[in-house]
């Protein structure tokens, strides 16, 4: 019995000898490099590859067996640009384990990696390798069965565990000629230890991305990988990544996620647990599910992103902080989502932001993954917008010059830039639709309640569909559209103001509490242009504009009046008696230095900058108004001929329904109280006809002459001709001399 062992010893030692004798022999006396011109000519054949190894073929005999693999080129055939090349490569098995009759693989080493993938109108380079000759129907049937798991594709039943993978220094390009893309993966490393198919291992990859546009990502990844091939069953838990990104921001951003991910190819499907991503002070939780990998993608899941303070977030990107009256503005803000929709879109439904002490509930986000619509239907309880805007400062800005007459019409455009304002490219493809309704807004002590607005976006034309609201004890409503379709930019708008308090208006936009009364407007205008200039210069628009029940503060039309009436009339001796009820000939001032309006109507053209009054109706509290003029918006400046009428006139046997002009020109930033004032050469046409009206009526009253003139002395020469003729025989020229001295005497 001892001596059967013995024997059965020596025979296995003499075969392991054999055995190793023979992978020596193999190893030492066989040279790989002969078999380059084989190896070459198979990859022409069957890969359609220019194969070049420049490098040495060689073995390793101890302690593992294997075959190293030199600088290597490959070139798709007939063409002179690199396609792929690697600096070394290794692939080596453990030797005992061998002599035992088992696969141990000892190790993968690829060093020097370089793909360079190009792309055209014609396709891919990648899509020239292979084959190129059309497979015989016998051979694509066999490569059918092969491919669904036939006798001659039978998957490696034996155990197989890889001590180690190591890719180091990969480089991988990507560039398309038809849209520009240029996409450049360095530094590419990926390193596994004891990989199997049976049991989880852990892997390491790192690379930096670069594109077109200068972004770059360095990105670092570790993970522990579970995977069934036969399931087509992958797991990576726990997953670590982390990013730095360059070229979005002004400043580089480290990006932190862990999750677990889990993807199932065969029921299509990943799963995300356990998320944690941090980005710039942010920290976001939540999982998701994702079905339809391949086809209609669905996605549910929650998110929760912790309140963070965006000028901290800002400062973490290199741009500049948000400043805004009140510095605890911006400090809380917070989202939770929750991920639903339909096939092929994202959805956050329900969805709560939280903006300081405001919140905003509702849904958003892509309708179409494929079209990239946004869709959002958001409401705001509340919002302060006063704490948000700019901190308040002295105004640098230059003032606008001065300028009387026809001058000021024009002015204003010389500060207006042509740089280009619309951002057309980014417009054009945008698809969306919008609601958002806000509760209660205040701004600048103005509140607002039940807004809603409505947007809408599709084929370059952008839509305000609804902009509505209550505030100021009034109600508006408006719309616009926005066409970028064409070459120029377009603008129209539609703005209804119904009854609402002028009060906060004004002081808002002259910073003086020059106005009261309830507003109303309904106006429509346009524009073309990309440009404040262009715009300016082809803005369009009618304005019909309503005051009731309202007053002018520092300016009193009425005063006005009756200083120019008193002036004029008190000039004049003999017409004391023409103002009714005054025996004095002077209308009384009032103490008020205001200009009451109890109704005012006006309708008014836009053409450029300029807003022409064509007709102007009011009732005032003493007197009615009527004129036109125009307001220039840019200069503020404006030039107005005002005809006035004054209860205290009417019925006036002379004046008779006298209007008497006004002029009112100059500034809104001056005083109103020097903004308007009589048209004397107006006043004096005036007193001059009631000078002739009051000849006409004391001739007739004491003479019982009808004299005819339109001048004061055609009056009195047709009057004196008259009485001459009748005394012409008798004293014509004495009769003359003494009618003239009373007709002097009459109105010295």
């Amino acid at each position: 019995m001892g001596r059967a062992i013995k024997i059965i010893v020596i025979v296995i030692l003499a075969i392991v000898v054999l055995l190793a004798a023979a992978i020596f022999v193999v190893t030492q006396v066989i040279d790989p490099n002969d078999f380059k011109p084989q190896i070459e000519e198979q990859a022409r054949q069957n890969a359609n590859l220019d194969l070049s190894i420049p490098g040495d073929l060689s073995w390793q005999f101890w302690p593992s067996l294997g075959v190293s693999l030199g600088r290597t080129e490959a070139r798709i055939a007939d063409e002179e640009e690199l396609f792929a090349a690697l600096d070394n490569a290794s692939v080596s098995v453990a030797v005992w384990p061998l002599l035992l009759g088992k696969v141990e693989m000892d190790g993968v080493l690829v060093d020097g990696l370089e793909v360079n993938l190009r792309e055209d109108q014609q396709g891919g380079n990648w899509e020239r390798i292979g084959p190129q000759n059309d497979a015989s129907p016998d051979q694509t049937e066999g490569d059918e069965q092969t491919a669904e798991g036939g006798e001659e594709g039978s998957t490696l039943d034996i155990p197989l565990t890889i001590p180690s993978v190591d890719i180091t220094n990969g480089r991988i390009s990507y560039r398309n000629a038809t849209d520009g893309t240029d996409i450049r993966v360095e530094h590419f490393n990926f390193n596994a230890r004891d990989v199997s198919l049976d049991q989880p291992f852990p892997l390491e990859m790192s690379l930096r991305y670069q594109d077109q546009s200068d972004m770059r990502v360095d990105l670092n990844l570790k993970t522990t990988l579970a995977a069934n091939l036969d399931a087509n069953h992958f797991v990576l838990n726990p997953m670590v990544l982390d990013a730095n990104i360059a070229g979005a921001t002004t400043q580089p951003v480290d990006v932190h996620l862990e999750q677990a991910l889990e993807v199932n190819l065969e029921e299509d499907s990943a799963n995300l647990t356990g998320l944690v991503l941090q980005a710039a002070g942010t920290r976001t939780t939540g999982e998701a599910r994702i079905t339809g990998l391949t086809g209609d993608l669905v996605v549910a899941g929650k998110l929760d992103t912790e309140p963070f303070n965006l000028n901290t977030v800002l400062k973490t990107l290199g741009e500049p902080a948000i400043e805004t009256r009140d510095d605890s503005a911006l400090n809380k803000v917070a989202m939770s989502a929750t991920l639903s929709g339909p096939a092929n879109s994202v959805i956050a439904k329900p969805l709560t932001i939280t903006l300081d002490d405001s919140t905003i509930n509702g849904s958003a986000g892509l309708q179409n993954l494929e079209t990239g619509k946004i869709v959002f239907d958001l409401s705001m309880d509340k919002i302060l917008l006063d704490q948000y805007l700019p901190p308040e400062s002295p105004s640098s800005e230059d003032k606008p010059a001065t300028t009387g007459g026809d001058a000021g019409k024009s002015g204003g455009t010389a500060n207006l830039t042509e740089a280009e304002l619309i951002p057309v490219e980014t417009l054009r493809p945008l698809l969306l639709d919008g609601k958002l309704r806000i509760g209660h807004l205040t701004f600048e002590q103005i509140e607002a309640s039940d807004l809603s607005f409505a947007v809408s976006a599709a084929n370059g034309v952008l839509k305000l569909t609804q902009a509505s609201g209550k505030t100021l004890n009034g109600d508006f409503s408006a719309s616009g559209t926005l066409d970028v379709a064409g070459k120029t930019p377009r603008i129209s708008a539609r703005t209804k103001v119904n009854r609402m308090q002028i009060q906060p208006i004004a002081k808002m936009a002259m910073k003086d509490d020059l106005a009261t009364g309830l507003f109303s407007m309904d106006g429509s205008f346009n524009a073309s242009g990309n440009s404040q200039k262009a715009l300016v210069e082809s803005a369009k628009g009618n304005l019909n504009l309503g005051l009731a029940d309202g007053t002018v503060r520092g300016l009193n039309l009425y005063n006005t009046l009756v200083g120019g009436i008193n002036d004029t009339l008190g000039g004049l001796k003999g017409l004391t008696a023409l103002i009714p009820d005054q025996q004095s000939g002077k209308l009384p001032s009032v103490l008020s230095e205001d200009t009451k309006i109890i109704d005012l109507t006006s309708k008014t053209r836009l053409d450029k900058q300029v807003a022409y009054l064509e007709s102007l109706d009011a009732t005032l509290e003493k007197g009615s108004l009527s004129g036109n003029g125009w307001f220039n918006v840019l200069t503020q400046q404006f030039d107005m001929h005002i005809g006035m009428k004054s209860p205290e006139l009417d019925g006036g046997k002379y004046l008779g329904d006298a209007t008497w002009p006004l002029r009112c020109q100059g500034s809104l930033e001056s005083s109103p109280a020097k903004w308007c004032g009589p048209d004397r050469d107006g006043f004096r046409k005036i007193a001059q006809q009631a000078a002739t009206n009051a000849a006409k009526g004391k001739l007739k009253d004491k003479l019982g002459i009808d004299a005819e003139g339109d001048t004061t002395e055609e009056v009195l020469k047709n009057a004196a001709g008259q009485k001459a003729r009748e005394e012409i025989e008798k004293q014509r020229d004495k009769l003359n001399e003494k009618l003239g001295d009373k007709l002097k005497g009459l109105f010295n």
